[in-house]
């Protein structure tokens, strides 16, 4: 997102400011979107369902590139107008950022509730400085990365990123969505505890469906 309109600019857009404005109005309304949801839905199934559409339009963005005359220097082969490729290079920008807003760009906010009382200010410190250090990164090394592996390369090794992310979240992120401080800490004590929360989501469920869990307990 921060380098949308040289991006638009490589593609051939005359005017990559204003185009640049429609991503950074599709990430403002899914980030309502991930707001509305993340609490009915979960936290763990939304990353999931975006995360997997992120690494998918960010390959399909990089097959465009292919198709797109762009020198070493980054700038636009000559004689290049806007075609297909950057039509799909446009639309697949517009729905990675609607992937990313309406999940890992949202929720890696929101997890504070993971950590216990005692080291929570510790924990959401880290927290931030992990989400700001790889902004950082990021965008320190995008232009560059584009320039020695091409704008398809830089784009493919985002998508691979996405695709470890994924793995990730499957086996490393627990569903906490409506469950108490001390039934997180229980999650915990069960390593990453993605198998004790799902048994405690489906205790949490039974339970519900017996009437035996009032939702002034719930917590997160």
């Amino acid at each position: 997102m921060y380098y949308s309109p040289l991006i638009f600019s490589l593609v051939g857009f005359d005017n990559p400011v204003a185009v640049g404005t429609i991503i950074a109005g599709t990430n403002f309304i899914f980030t309502l979107v991930n707001l509305l949801l993340v609490d009915r839905v979960g936290r763990r199934r939304i990353l999931l369902c975006t995360v997997q559409f992120m690494g998918l339009f960010l390959i399909v963005a990089a097959v465009a590139f292919k198709w797109i005359p762009i020198n070493h220097d980054l700038s636009l082969g000559e004689g290049a107008t806007v075609g297909p490729p950057a039509i799909i290079v446009l639309v697949s920008m517009v729905f990675f950022v609607g992937f990313y807003s309406s999940g890992i760009g949202n929720t890696a906010w929101l997890s504070s509730e993971f950590f216990p009382m005692e080291v929570r200010a510790m924990g959401t410190m880290m927290l931030t400085m992990s989400c700001w250090g790889s902004n950082i990164i990021v965008a320190s090394t995008f232009l560059t990365q584009m320039e020695n592996t091409t704008p398809s390369g830089a784009f493919g090794f985002y998508a691979a990123i996405c695709v470890l992310g994924w793995v990730s979240i499957y086996f490393c992120y627990p569903e906490v969505k409506n469950m108490t401080l001390e039934d997180i800490r229980e999650v915990f004590n069960h390593g990453f505890g993605v198998k004790r929360a799902r048994q405690l989501q489906r205790q949490m469920k039974a339970d519900r469906k017996m009437g035996l869990v009032s939702t002034e307990n719930v917590k997160v």
